[in-house]
């Protein structure tokens, strides 16, 4: 019991997500159909976890009764302490996400830990890298991205600093209540400031066009990286011993990811 207990507070020490993939892995017969909540689940315990978000394992007592409200366990708070101390199977007053999955599909320590995990462990850490490679790889475009914002903003500053030079002088040129020695002066300036952009307005353009194809150079990269990942899940799924809830999550991370890339490169996963 005692190394039933001890082996369970590693797999509650684990990040929620692989808290998540260690469940699936175990009943995947029995809640493979259900994976899709489990992803659900995971997404709104890392939202409650203000401290550690992605990085957490649990939740203190009054973010767990949170998480439980929001899945339905609309109770008195006696009763929602209640049913905390239900899902608490390590006993340490908080709540790890693999016990809520236990709790929510009636599921037992002792079954979980007797469970296969898959023996494709190096496949997986393999999968994993190319995993990361992918967020990395977004990560960047997004940088990108913002990058070429900013410098279409600044682009469009300087076109309108430029546009609205041009009308006011223009206007000058046109009053017939200046002097004509204003007029004519205005109409000269007006003159040469069409012949050429200013400098400024030259290094926005510039620096715009150069944003966009960083922007297009991180995309391809990360398309490369995307269609590798893919192909390598693709070609696990085939081996024997497969870990079907670790794949699952990892497909459902590139399904996620994939929307950060242009719509005609996205693929159906």
């Amino acid at each position: 019991m005692a190394d039933l207990l001890a082996g369970f507070k590693e797999v509650t020490a684990k990040k929620y997500a692989d808290q998540a993939q260690f469940f699936l892995n175990a009943f995947w017969p029995e809640n493979g159909k259900d994976a899709e909540d489990v992803w659900k689940y995971w997404n709104k315990i890392v939202e409650l976890d203000l401290d550690k978000k992605k990085e957490g394992c649990d939740l203190d007592e009054f973010n767990a009764h949170r998480f439980l409200e929001s899945n339905g366990e609309t109770k008195r708070v006696v009763e929602l302490r209640e049913t905390l101390r239900t899902i608490d199977r390590d006993f340490n007053k908080r709540m790890a996400l693999i016990e809520f999955l236990l709790f929510r599909y009636k599921q037992e320590v002792k079954e979980l830990m007797s469970r296969p995990q898959g023996s494709n462990e190096e496949e997986l850490k393999k999968a994993q890298a190319k995993l990361n490679l992918v967020q990395a790889a977004l990560e960047e475009v997004r940088k990108a991205e913002e990058a070429q914002r900013q410098a279409v903003a600044e682009l469009k500053a300087e076109e309108d600093a430029y546009n609205t030079k041009l009308s006011t002088l223009e206007a000058k040129s046109k009053d017939a209540t200046s002097p004509i020695v204003q007029r004519n002066k205005s109409a000269a300036e007006l003159a040469q400031a069409k012949q050429e952009d200013p400098l400024p307005l030259r290094k926005a353009k510039i620096s715009s066009e150069a944003a966009l194809r960083k922007v297009e150079k991180q995309v391809r990269e990360a398309q490369k990286a995307f269609d590798e990942a893919v192909a390598y899940l693709e070609e696990i799924k085939k081996g024997g011993g497969v870990a079907q809830g670790s794949i699952w999550w990892m497909e459902r991370e590139l399904k996620e990811a994939q929307k950060y890339l242009p719509k005609s490169k996205q693929t159906k996963i």
